[in-house]
Formats: structure tokens, C-alpha cells, sequence
């Protein structure tokens, strides 16, 4: 604790010229919260209404990511299960066959063809019974925020998918659509897996001439118990296919459709009907399959900015800390609250006062009601970088915009294209919202901490981008010249 207030006493007495200039100019008519530090002494760079709390969208990620890392531990697996309460005899399972969720945010279909392939491997190809998906880790979770109650009705995008724990493929539905052999003919809609059942297919996409512009239009709606997937535009000849992803309306309803169609597939037989059921499981476990390391799922996770798994993520530690089912992401979110509280109490002791602290009720950063500062920010890149075990797997999820896959980062110079690790943050509704949140190399070797939180105001709610990339991009590349 001395070394701290030390530090923070040199950090207040060593405040540089002023790096952040178009921040500054920006902040005259937007919300604009700003730190950036040297992490070994805590020294201040500069800063900009550093302890403001606005909404930081997906930069809120880092606290999901770095709360998982604490509680479960970078080599950590989750595991997928398939159980029954009947028995065996010869290649015939007498008796329900229950998949078990177990809250992998990544599963896929590569995964549950592993797991079906291992129950094939014991010899059963027929099952007297049903096919139970049991989504009781977390129980039925309800949607709050609106893009993802919207999307249970109309979903024109993946990132509002539900959230469940025995949800696959990021809870989205996958189609891939090839143009026909000639101009005009109808393109063709294939589903995966292969025999997928409880979709209509309303498919108006023709085919164009070669080297003509593609154009694809996708929306998936909800109505009466069954989904129609709308499909509109052209696609010329001789390219694709063009693969696309939607929400679905209920996560683990749609998992029992894929093992059934995946079941079938692999020649194995279910008499029954799929259906979901919580507290299912038990019973002898028939197989199983694990994920991939946590430290390996961070990677896409914050490449991709994958809401489905960091708030499946969110949901994990409140599941396995004994949280009262069924969960919500607010109550979930109430740990990456507690980190976000010891975080700033740890680095910047003297601003972390009693009352209103910092506010996260999605481990994505859906939620507008989520608010951070760009100090409460700053403070846990300053705790994960004092946590040895676990920095490594940290620092190595975050992005460096050379090899990002997002474009919102790539224009730049050298520096800042190799030398800063970022997350990324985005809304449009009902304000803009720009964050940037991450780590820079320092010339010596060091490391330095940064976060930049843009809002819009309810006077001016829109912001370019020039306003608010390019300010932050342009005051961090100075920094990074002379540090």
C-alpha cells in the first residue's frame, strides 16, 4: 500500500506537457474520459476528466476476460457431456439421451460432431428415447437489453445472439449461399449441419454476371413457433459460397435441432423427440468433450469482440461461485464489478472513495447501463499486469492492430500498428460510444497503460469517426514518439 500511495504521489507531481490534444478539443462537445500511464511507476502521462463514467461498450470485455483468468485460470476447459438414466444393451441406449451444457462459450459444431462421434465409438447407434438438451447451469437466462429482446422476434446480425449454457456455434444460425451455375438462375441456401430441422427457408437470391457487385441481404424472423430465414440480392457467378450467421430465437432448442440433425448423420437413431428440459442430466456419463483452454478462447473472444462468449463467460463465474438459478447477466456481473472496485482500489487508493463506484451489468458491453472511467480502466490493466500467472494470457488476448482482424484500427503509423495492444468498443444508440482500452510498449522495454472513453451528448448524440478514432490514434501515436 506505501509503494502505491508513493506512486501515485509521483504520478499527481510528474504530469507531462499535454499529449491529448484532440481529445481535448473533442471533449468541449462530447464526454470524453482519458488516462494514459507508465505502468512501472504509475507516473501520469496525461489525462482528461481521467475518473468521468461514461458507457465504454466492448471495452468492458476486459474486465469479463480478466475475471475468468482469476477464477478459473488460463488452462481451464469446460466440458460438454452426454448422460443417461438408461442402459446399454448391445449398440441400443434404452433410455433418454441428455446433452449437458456446461457453459462453453465456444462450442461449435466441430466440437459436438467430436462428442457424437465418441458415443458412436461405444457402440450405440440407436437410442429407445428422447433427446434432452439440459440447459440447467445457468437455467433459462432472459433477455435485457434490447438488441437481444429484439432479436428473439427479427435478428439481422450475430452479436444479439441469446445466451445459454448449452448454446452452440455463438448461439447463431449458419447458412451458406452458392450462386446457381447462370445469370438468373436462383442462388442455392444450405443449412449446417446438413438436415437442420426448424427452419423455413424464404430464399429470393438470384445470380449474376460475372465480376458484378455481390449484394446479400439476411434477416431471421420468429413466428408461430417456427423460424424463417429471409435471403435477398445477387451474388455473380462463379464466386461464394458466401457463409452468414444470425441469431437464433432459443439457444438450447436450436442445439437439440443440430445433435439431432448431427445424430442422424453419424447413423445413429433417436426414437423420441429433442427437447429441452433442465436439471436433466445425471446418470452415467456416455461421452464427452472438452473446449479449448480459457487463454485460447480469450483470443478470439477479443479479436472478434464476441458478445455470446463473454457474457456466456460472465454467466460461467456466477455458476460456478453458486449464484441462485435461474442467472442474469446483472447479478452475474456483480463479480467484474468486485474486480473493477479492488482493481481501483489497489492502484489509485486516493480516488477510489466510498459511494457510487464503477457500474457493469454485461460482461460485453451491450448494456448502456454499464459505466467506466477511463481511471477504472487503467486500474485493472495496472492489476493484470501485477498478476504474474495470469498477465501472459491477459496481454496475449488483447489485439495489436497490425494483425487485427478488425479495420477500425489498421490505419497508422509503424508504432502504432506493432507497439499497443488494444480493445476496441462501439455503440451507435442511443449516442455514439468510442473506447479504446490497452497496453503500449515503451521505448526502454517498459509497458504503459491507456483508456479512452468518447460519448456522445444528448445535444450532440453523433460522432464521426474522424472525430473520435482519429483524435485518440493521433494524440496516442505523439505519445508513442516520445515514449
Amino acid at each position: 500500500m506505501a509503494v502505491a500511495l508513493a506512486a501515485l504521489l509521483f504520478s499527481t507531481s510528474a504530469l507531462a506537457a499535454p499529449y491529448l490534444d484532440s481529445l481535448r478539443e473533442l471533449s468541449q462537445r462530447a464526454d470524453v474520459s482519458a488516462l494514459v500511464i507508465r505502468l512501472d511507476d504509475m507516473s501520469v502521462i496525461d489525462e482528461i476528466n481521467a475518473d468521468q463514467r461514461l458507457t465504454p461498450a466492448s471495452v468492458s470485455k476486459l474486465y469479463a476476460a480478466s475475471a475468468a483468468l482469476e477464477q478459473f485460470g488460463p488452462a481451464h476447459r469446460f466440458t460438454s457431456r452426454l448422460t443417461s438414466h438408461g442402459s446399454v444393451s448391445g449398440n441400443t441406449l434404452n433410455g433418454d439421451l441428455v446433452f449437458v451444457g456446461g457453459g462453453d462459450p465456444a462450442l461449435d459444431n466441430p466440437r459436438l460432431w467430436s462428442l457424437i462421434n465418441r458415443l458412436r465409438e461405444r457402440g450405440i447407434n440407436r437410442v429407445n428415447g428422447n433427446l434432452i438438451v439440459d440447459d440447467g447451469l445457468f437455467g433459462s437466462v432472459p433477455c435485457l437489453t434490447k438488441d437481444r429482446c429484439d432479436a428473439q422476434r427479427v435478428a439481422s446480425h450475430a452479436y444479439s445472439s441469446p445466451l445459454s449454457s448449452a448454446g452452440v456455434n455463438f448461439a447463431t444460425i449458419q447458412a451458406n449461399v452458392y450462386p446457381g451455375e447462370r445469370s438468373g438462375d436462383a442462388a442455392r441456401v444450405a443449412l449446417h449441419p446438413i438436415g437442420l430441422s426448424g427452419y423455413n427457408i424464404d430464399n429470393e437470391v438470384t445470380t449474376g454476371l460475372p465480376h458484378t457487385r455481390p449484394s446479400l441481404r439476411v434477416w431471421r424472423t420468429y413466428d408461430g413457433g417456427r423460424s424463417t430465414l429471409h435471403l435477398r440480392g445477387a451474388l455473380p457467378m462463379g464466386t461464394g459460397p458466401y457463409e452468414v450467421h444470425r441469431a437464433v430465437t432459443g439457444p438450447a432448442n436450436d442445439t437439440a435441432r443440430v445433435l439431432m440433425a448431427m445424430l442422424e448423420d453419424m447413423g445413429i437413431s433417436v426414437s423420441g423427440q429433442p427437447r429441452v428440459q433442465t436439471n436433466a442430466g445425471g446418470g452415467d456419463t456416455l461421452a464427452y468433450v472438452e473446449s479449448r483452454t480459457l487463454a485460447e478462447q480469450l483470443i478470439p473472444l477479443m479479436a472478434y469482440s464476441n458478445n455470446y462468449m463473454a457474457d456466456t463467460l460472465t454467466l460461467d463465474l456466477a455458476a460456478d461461485s453458486g449464484y441462485n438459478r435461474p442467472l442474469t447477466l446483472p447479478l452475474a456481473s456483480q463479480s467484474l464489478e468486485a474486480l473493477a472496485d479492488r482493481a481501483l482500489r489497489e492502484n489509485f487508493p486516493s480516488q477510489a472513495t466510498a459511494g457510487t463506484g464503477p457500474i457493469i451489468e454485461s460482461g460485453s458491453g451491450l448494456a448502456v447501463s454499464n459505466k467506466l472511467s477511463a481511471r477504472d480502466l487503467v486500474a485493472l490493466l495496472s492489476y493484470m499486469y501485477r498478476q504474474p500467472s495470469l498477465f501472459p494470457a491477459f496481454y496475449g488476448s488483447i489485439p495489436v492492430p497490425l494483425s487485427a482482424p478488425s479495420r477500425t484500427l489498421k490505419q497508422g503509423n509503424f508504432d502504432w500498428l506493432t507497439r499497443i495492444n488494444a480493445k476496441t468498443g462501439t455503440l451507435s444508440e442511443p449516442v455514439t460510444v468510442r473506447a479504446l482500452a490497452g497496453y503500449f510498449r515503451l521505448q526502454s522495454g517498459g509497458y504503459g497503460a491507456f483508456a479512452f472513453v468518447i460519448n456522445g451528448t444528448r445535444s450532440r448524440p453523433s460522432l464521426s469517426y474522424r472525430q473520435t478514432v482519429t483524435a485518440y490514434q493521433t494524440d496516442m501515436e505523439a505519445i508513442l514518439a516520445d515514449y
